[in-house]
């Protein structure tokens, strides 16, 4: 058992203590479980005992006419008595069929509540989870790991427990039956039980560290393919299918491996577990079958005992086989919980109370932040590429110090790698500063609503997200505009004739990732997205790099034109975007390296001047 314990994170109490809170607001349907539980138990332990009565009635009464003590009337209405006390019988085990669906469905709202609870966690944690815990890994914690089937933790909760319960139950007034007819053959019968304990002892500990080998597994497979299909582009252009293949054909295989370890152990389990219990079976029908003939048991008495031999065979082995579900299910709990504990400074930095009410103005004093606040094993190459605006190795933003004024375009300029999404991020609040103060008209990021200024934030990016819905959803963003809205914000986007070209116009259901739209496409619905918020506050990141001349100078023009107070920081490599901005950010290395008008960094910047004759 101690190996067991060292796979997991608490003592055994403690899931038990979490499961049990779970039930706290629903015990109406808890406590109708258990009525319908000792119900269903009655009824099936009455069969036996109800047979008894039948067969020995049915043999005294065959007895009795044979001998003329009756005569046929009186035994034919004997017989019409018998088969309707078991008619009764399988009324009430009619009634008992509620049992298994409630059960089901109650296994269903469970995996519902936990899907729901720690995806909501997942929301609310900060850039630096997103760094450790990958896509793949997050879609099998919620997936496989609470799923309402066995073993799935769900499935534990409400079948698993109640399914032990039931069984339980049925041992309990079955042995209690059984003493109650044979005390001898009873003890013959439970010969095998201090075996079957003692294997489930020595066995648990290899299935709960098979189990968790698998979950591990099963993470790093969805891992390799939601990245796969997240590069497919890449894959296909580099011609890498076949490296990609066989990488993924090792996983399979030690996927495959882990499966069969598991489903081997829990074979080995079920088949001991059974033989054991055929076992007992075995001594009844010999010996019992000897005081039948010795007179010392009737046949109905027998037949009951034999039967209820035969009904805690399953429960024999459903009892062991929960336990080892349980012990699965707490690696289930550790995984999701290390969703919720994982470092709590992890989570989305604090909000305050302070709402803003209007953008008047954004200023950094001297702020600084630094992607190796995370140690180098927490990092993958992936998630330091996406988060550090295309540099492959962790860097620093330093001592930044600048203010945005309302109404104010600013553009952001420097090479690849400088930190200039880095920069956008941190005025999103995607990230927080490690130190210095980010404040917004006047107040701290500590002390404002970090919801109330997201709310008059819009943000382009440059690989735009696009989800798999129509055009419409995707502008509106579940924001519930009128469609008006939607379609003047995708004219303003210079995207609407486009969207009128496709057979379903506005509800033209896009690919995964809007697969079947252009780049540039793609780009102008994030646009038209973002304008749709009615933002005070632009940010835009190398968003024009898809638009032409022509159309890039239409745009500001329609963004002067109807969003005249709307203050944009612009992150771009092209010389007409910056030059349509009314000041100039340049970055160097992290830091800000000049800030001014075209005419004064072409005529005084070094750095800025490379950057404008590359």
């Amino acid at each position: 058992m101690k190996q067991v314990q060292k796979e997991l994170k608490h003592a055994r109490i403690y899931y038990l203590k979490w499961i049990i809170s779970h039930y706290k607001d629903r015990w109406f349907l808890i406590f109708l479980l258990f009525v319908l539980t000792i119900l269903s138990t009655v009824v099936s332990v009455l069969f036996p005992l109800t047979f008894k009565y039948i067969i020995d009635g049915m043999a005294e009464n065959l007895k009795l006419y044979n001998a003329g003590k009756i005569d046929f009337a009186e035994a034919y209405n004997v017989r019409n008595k018998l088969l309707l006390l078991f008619l009764g019988l399988g009324i009430g085990s009619w009634f008992t069929g509620l049992y298994p669906f409630l059960r089901g469905r109650m296994n269903l709202i469970f995996e519902r509540i936990f899907r729901e609870a720690y995806f909501a966690e997942i929301l609310e944690k900060g850039h630096k989870f997103f760094l450790k815990f990958r896509t793949g890994d997050m879609v099998t914690r919620l997936t496989t790991d609470v799923q309402a089937y066995p073993p799935g933790l769900s499935w534990l909760c409400c079948s698993g427990i109640f399914r032990a319960f039931n069984s339980s139950c049925i041992i309990f007034f079955c042995f209690f039956s059984m003493f109650w007819l044979n005390v001898k053959l009873t003890l013959l019968a439970i010969i095998p039980l201090p075996f079957m304990v003692l294997f489930f002892v020595k066995f648990e500990p290899i299935v709960v560290k098979r189990f968790k080998k698998l979950q591990e597994g099963t993470s790093d497979s969805n891992n390799f393919l939601e990245s796969g299909y997240s590069g497919i582009k890449i894959l296909k252009s580099f011609n890498a299918e076949e490296s990609q293949i066989n990488i993924f054909r090792q996983l399979m295989d030690r996927r495959i491996d882990l499966e069969i370890d598991v489903a081997m152990v829990e074979g080995i389990f079920n088949i001991f577990y059974q033989f054991l219990s055929y076992l007992g079976q075995i001594l009844v029908l010999l010996f019992g079958g000897i005081m039948v003939v010795k007179g010392q048991l009737t046949i109905g008495e027998y037949y009951a005992f034999f039967s209820y031999l035969g009904m805690i065979v399953s429960p024999l082995i459903d009892i062991p086989m929960m336990l080892v579900t349980l012990a699965q299910s707490f690696i289930s709990i550790d995984r999701l919980e290390e969703i919720a504990d994982c470092n709590k400074d992890w989570r989305d930095e604090k909000t305050g109370s302070h709402q803003i009410e209007h953008f008047e103005k954004l200023e950094f004093k001297d702020v600084s932040f630094r992607f190796s606040d995370l140690s180098n094993s927490e990092l993958t190459n992936e998630s330091i590429a996406a988060s550090s605006d295309e540099k492959s190795t962790p860097f620093e933003l330093s001592d930044l110090n600048f203010s945005v004024r309302k109404g104010e375009k600013l553009a952001i300029v420097g090479k690849i790698g400088s930190g200039k999404t880095t920069l956008l991020n941190l005025v999103a609040g995607i990230l927080a500063p490690d130190k210095g103060v980010f404040s917004v008209n006047g107040i701290s990021n500590e002390e404002f609503d970090k919801k109330s200024l997201r709310d008059k934030i819009g943000y382009i990016q440059q690989e735009p997200v696009v989800f798999s819905e129509t055009i419409a959803a995707n502008i509106d963003f579940w924001r519930n505009r009128p469609s008006g809205e939607v379609e003047e914000c995708a004219r303003l986007a210079q995207f609407d004739e486009e969207i009128r070209s496709f057979p379903n116009s506005y509800q033209e259901k896009v690919g995964q990732k809007g697969v079947t739209l252009s780049g540039g496409q793609r780009q102008r619905l994030s646009i038209a997205r973002a304008l749709a918020g009615k933002p005070e506050l632009l940010l835009m990141d190398d968003v024009t790099s898809s638009l032409d001349a022509e159309n890039e100078l239409q745009l500001w023009q329609v963004l002067n034109q109807s969003f005249p107070d709307m203050t944009s920081i612009i992150v771009t490599h092209r010389l007409s975007s910056a030059q349509n901005a009314d000041r100039i950010m340049v970055l160097c290395d992290g830091r800000i390296h000049a800030i001014g008008t075209h005419q004064e960094l072409i005529q005084n910047n070094h750095v800025y001047q490379q950057l404008t004759n590359r």
